[in-house]
């Protein structure tokens, strides 16, 4: 059964469908993993209801109930596979909206490359250093663990530059999407890796999938996420979990070329 996550204009979804993230801006509802709702929720800035009262440690079910007597829109959309595709040596905008500038500029991402391994070892990964399983999606759109010892890892090096964010980062900025080759139609499949080079935290611990990245500074990373047997490799996309952007005009690397 789906979790429910914010939504917003704020939203790479509506996206994905039901996802992950972090923003400043709560405008909507969809869904996402809890462990990435929870560090959403705790990372928004005071937010009032009309009545000028501080919402923002209220929990997920006050947050709701709050939310439908507002009479916001709580309705899932379907998000397509928009035209700006990019490829690998390029480089993606991530806005990281503020209550003050909803178009502030907050990181650079660089996808520099991109493969899908059958093991770890094959990945030339510690299996020590990787988290045994994560809460991935079936095409469905419900979640579902996804062991190490199931399906394959794809692992991605990029490069990340901290253009006006925060300097505690966290790895569910970003998410692995897939695109139905017939529809276009975009959902989730992980936006919790379980490699990330950059953590400044170790495997077993809680903020594993935190990154430190100073203002004006970049850093290269090596990521990996679970993928199911079921998604086909050239069908898998590297985005953003939440987009102020229309759906039209988000931005997604193509992780493998089609043959």
């Amino acid at each position: 059964m789906k979790k429910i996550f914010l939504s917003m204009p704020i939203l790479m979804m509506n996206i994905l469908l039901a996802s992950c993230g972090q923003s400043n801006d709560i405008q909507g509802i969809d869904s996402i993993p809890k462990t990435v709702e929870s560090d959403y929720l705790s990372s928004v800035t005071p937010e009032t209801n009309s009545s000028g009262e501080n919402i923002s440690s209220k929990s997920e079910d006050d947050l709701l109930a709050l939310k439908e007597a507002s009479g916001e829109s709580w309705e899932e959309e379907d998000v397509f596979l928009s035209s700006q595709i990019l490829k690998k040596g390029e480089t993606m905008q991530v806005l990281s909206p503020t209550n003050e500038d909803p178009e502030n500029h907050g990181v650079d991402i660089t996808l520099n490359e991109a493969k899908v391994f059958d093991s770890p070892e094959d990945a030339g990964l510690d299996r020590t250093q990787i988290l045994e399983n994560a809460e991935n999606y079936d095409t469905s759109g419900n979640p579902e663990w996804c062991d190490v010892n199931e399906g394959k890892i794809l692992v991605c090096d990029i490069t990340v530059d901290n253009i006006n964010d925060d300097e505690d980062l966290h790895m569910g900025t970003f998410m692995i999407a897939y695109a139905d080759p017939d529809t276009n139609k975009v959902t989730i499949v992980s936006c919790a890796p379980v490699y990330l080079s950059a953590s400044i935290s170790n495997v077993t611990s809680s903020d594993y999938h935190h990154f430190q990245l100073p203002k004006g500074e970049s850093k290269d990373m090596k990521v990996a996420w679970m993928i199911q047997e079921v998604y086909e490799p050239e069908n898998l996309y590297l985005c953003v979990t939440y987009d102020i952007r229309d759906p039209e005009e988000r931005q997604y690397f193509r992780l493998i070329e089609q043959n």
